[in-house]
């Protein structure tokens, strides 16, 4: 047994788990999604089964339980807390937050848990399991007149595969907390595109931010962070209060320096292949790290104006993509033509380098290639 089974539980349930172990309890979940599912994950292999529900759904916006959730429940959670603020492992989320979220990340679908509605437990004798009311409603999603805005993000995905979670418990639990906090973030703006975009932007980006800082963590150390990025402050706190300050300074800070050279490396170090399906040339962005260098230099500049200006993402970014031909892939470009203007504002089309579906996309190659990398990294 595990010595700390506290923080992300879905974690240490697979740590915990082995083949010829008892669990403590069993549960069923839904999970929500307007994506239309096949196949599923029933073996013995894990801690968690993923069943198909055999909903039929693909239309954007319908939502229906896709997949119910049966998870066995191996942790002892014997943790204890002190009198400190402590959020090292926190995502604002529970077990099935974790799980859902990484399966929206792995498929690039949107995927909800609500509350359970089984229990396998030792307060019955049922074998087949005591039925749980719930008060909650399933998710709901307005799609605006003009379509979704992300309409890349249903389709017909497999989930038998979905056993690949099980080898997330070779990562450490720092590794761990970094890919769920990106994930949640990843899946929260699947459920917002579609009412709020500006703030999807926010989320997409921020999702990369989080995978970037650990990815930045794990190639150099505070202290190189903030004598390679400040050294002038580095001469300074050595000066002042020798190697001790600098340290206490440099863990302070380090998470802030650098951060749009960060970003931008790390997106290009895992930028994805292009999708299979694409629009004429020139409604397409240029899908190399040249072309992404420019996108994301934009787009970064957006986030900070929004972040710390108060300026909305452009409008144009936040509407849904343009189809040209039922033949052809979804318009790529964030604008076509020489300029947009609404709502008082204008952008030159350069300015509106991709859609928010098109960069969806990307974001999701993106932290499923990092993903896999620390899987390498760990084998």
């Amino acid at each position: 047994m595990s010595n700390n089974t506290g923080g992300v539980l879905s974690y240490w349930n697979m740590k915990e788990f082995h083949a010829d172990a008892n669990p403590k309890s069993i549960a069923e979940f839904p999970l929500y999604s307007d994506s239309h599912i096949t196949g599923e994950l029933n073996d013995d292999k894990g801690p968690y089964k993923f069943l198909n529900m055999i909903s039929g759904v693909n239309k954007p916006g319908e939502i229906t339980n896709a997949i119910t959730l049966r998870m066995f429940w191996y942790v002892d959670d014997k943790s204890t807390y002190g009198v400190k603020t402590d959020t090292t492992k926190y995502h604002g989320g529970w077990v099935t937050d974790e799980i859902s979220a990484l399966v929206s990340l792995k498929l690039g679908i949107r995927i909800k848990a609500g509350a359970m509605n089984r229990s396998y437990d030792n307060y019955s004798d049922d074998k087949l399991g005591s039925p749980r009311s719930t008060k909650e409603k399933s998710p709901e999603l307005n799609i605006g007149v003009r379509g979704p805005v992300l309409p890349s993000i249903v389709k017909t995905v497999n989930i038998s595969n979905l056993g690949e979670l099980y080898s997330l418990s070779c990562l450490t639990e720092r590794q761990y907390v970094a890919l769920i906090r990106s994930a949640r973030m990843y899946q929260n703006a699947q459920w917002i595109a579609e009412s709020e975009p500006e703030l999807a932007w926010l989320m997409l980006i921020s999702a990369l931010e989080t995978a970037a800082n650990e990815w930045s963590s794990a190639k150099s150390t505070p202290v190189e962070k903030l004598k390679a990025s400040k050294p002038d402050l580095a001469k300074i706190l050595l000066e002042s209060g020798g190697d001790s300050l600098l340290l206490k300074v440099a863990n302070e800070i380090s998470h802030t320096l650098g951060a749009t050279n960060k970003f931008i490396k790390f997106c290009l170090n895992y930028i994805p292949e292009p999708p299979g399906k694409r629009p004429v040339e020139w409604a397409r962005v240029k899908w190399s790290k040249t072309g992404f260098k420019d996108i994301l230099n934009k787009l970064y500049g957006y986030r900070s104006e929004a972040l710390h200006g108060g300026t909305p993402f452009p409008a144009p970014l936040c509407d849904p993509p343009e189809r040209l031909s039922a033949e052809d892939g979804l318009v790529e470009r964030g604008a076509l033509g020489l300029a947009s203007h609404t709502l008082g504002a204008s952008w030159k089309s350069e300015d509106l380098p991709i859609s928010i579906d098109t960069f969806n996309i990307f974001v999701n190659g993106v932290l499923n290639n990092w993903w896999n990398s620390m899987l390498v990294e760990q084998s």
